[in-house]
């Protein structure tokens, strides 16, 4: 087999299990052949249209990917470039062209240096946002050089909303510290009887809160894609049927795309007042319920990674690393589906995405069964 050269970087928000992946798919491609070349790219998509000379290592040994797979993010940095998507439509004239012509300079950029380093497949490990611009840098490189150039895409997001995978890499730990914050909540609110809205990461899907909420044992759940959780009035019905109902901690899993798509960007400090203003809360427990805000944030991504994530992403890594070696062109994503690799086109996987939480999805109903109901018959 005459020798290759595959190209790995991580790209868009850092998740754990990212070094586990980039240490799969290095010795996967050594293992194949001694003779093939890893080059890593530093800081991302930024690393790539960089300046080359300080933003890759090239023909790495194994020394460099060892003891990574127990770290959290990415060693070799992350980034993003924005302006690898087409311009928001609200932007028009010299500022729309602004946008543009830095678009035409990063890839004019990274051809040059994936030609120079003459890379035969590069590997992305991220979100939709990142293969979309490995995918455009791609087809200006073969445009500009007539050489098609393999793309591979391996899903990393604490989001969990890439389509055609039903994990992807850091999504099991984000929600195991999402778990373990409400845990820890819950001890001191359940000793002042109090309520929380804990704020959690998720800005266009719910899949964090929603699986937090069922595994932490919420009252309710407030989901981007669904309009009813987070309508306040309905909100407030679950939580004066849980004072009712002599709950002695009462916690509300907000995810923090309900602030955008509710048009109430301090929806959470609104939820606060009502609650602790509710007369009828009030009168369940014969006292004002004091309520407080709290938001996880960045802490939900940082950390060791889970064994499943590092489970994870050691498959896909592997399942990438063959990808980029067969010699085909077509840019195409592995992803896991029923616990089976899957390897889905790229295009698919971009244009598909956020995979969103859907009205007949299976844990939203498991979620209706476990939330407190205002009805509820017990």
């Amino acid at each position: 087999m005459p020798k290759k050269r595959v190209g790995i970087l991580t790209s868009g928000g850092d998740a754990p299990g990212m070094n586990a992946a980039i240490r799969a798919v290095f010795r996967r491609v050594k293992m194949i052949s001694p003779d093939n070349e890893v080059v890593l790219f530093r800081e991302g998509l930024n690393g790539l249209a960089g300046r080359l000379e300080v933003n890759f290592d090239r023909n790495i040994d194994r020394t460099r990917v060892r003891d990574i797979i127990h770290r959290g993010g990415t060693f070799i940095g992350t980034g993003r470039l924005v302006e690898l998507a087409d311009p928001p439509d609200s932007l028009q004239g010299p500022d729309r062209e602004t946008w543009l012509l830095r678009q035409r300079e990063i890839k004019d950029t990274a051809v040059v240096n994936l030609r120079q380093l003459g890379l035969d497949a590069i590997v992305v490990i991220g979100g939709d946002g990142s293969f979309k611009g490995c995918a455009s840098i791609a087809n200006a490189y073969q445009e500009r050089f007539r050489t098609p150039l393999r793309v591979v895409g391996v899903p990393a997001t604490i989001d969990n909303d890439i389509w055609g995978t039903e994990f992807s890499i850091g999504f099991d730990t984000a929600l195991n510290n999402t778990v373990d914050a409400l845990r820890k909540l819950r001890d001191t609110i359940d000793s002042h009887r109090r309520c929380a809205v804990l704020e959690v990461m998720g800005n266009t899907s719910g899949w964090i809160a929603l699986s937090a909420g069922i595994a932490g044992g919420a009252v309710t759940i407030m989901l981007p894609e669904v309009p009813e959780t987070y309508d306040p009035e309905q909100v407030l019905e679950r939580i004066r049927t849980a004072a009712r109902l002599d709950y002695r901690y009462i916690i509300v899993v907000m995810a923090e795309g309900v602030r955008k798509v509710s048009g109430r960007p301090r929806l959470g400090e609104e939820l606060v007042r009502l609650i602790e203003d509710d007369a009828q809360i009030r009168e369940a427990l014969g006292r004002p319920l004091e309520a407080r805000l709290n938001t996880i944030g960045y802490l939900a991504r940082g950390g060791h990674p889970t064994a499943f994530d590092n489970l994870l992403a050691s498959r896909l890594g592997v399942a990438a690393a063959d990808q980029a070696l067969t010699g085909e062109t077509e840019p195409v994503m592995v992803g896991l589906v029923n616990n089976q690799i899957a390897v889905h086109p790229l295009s698919d996987a971009t244009t598909r995405s956020p995979r969103l939480i859907t009205p007949d999805d299976e844990l939203l109903s498991v979620a209706w069964s476990l939330l407190v109901h205002a009805d509820q018959p017990f």
